[in-house]
């Protein structure tokens, strides 16, 4: 299943703003880092996004990986760890 990316992006940061200490700053702070993932994942070919005429898409298995990615965000933010969270993002 594939979702575009702007759809992601909302979907994700409402997930992430479902987390008081981390509010609207976190969810924004995870779309910067993502677009330039984005803008790498253009360069490295990465197999779970594709670059169409019509958009942007990003590959996910169901709709639950969404709140994965937000969950795994907020994690790596609690850890101190956000370096490596996009270092492993698919």
């Amino acid at each position: 299943m594939k979702i575009e990316i702007s759809d992601l992006i909302f979907e994700v940061k409402e997930n992430i703003r479902c987390y008081e200490e981390l509010g609207d700053k976190t969810a924004d702070k995870w779309e910067k880092e993502f677009m330039s993932w984005i803008e790498k994942a253009k360069e490295k070919k990465i197999k779970s996004v594709s670059f169409e005429k019509d958009g942007i898409f990003f590959k996910i298995k169901d709709e639950e990986e969404v709140m994965e990615i937000a969950d795994e965000y907020c994690d790596a933010v609690f850890s101190g760890s956000v370096k490596a969270y996009w270092e492993k993002f698919k």
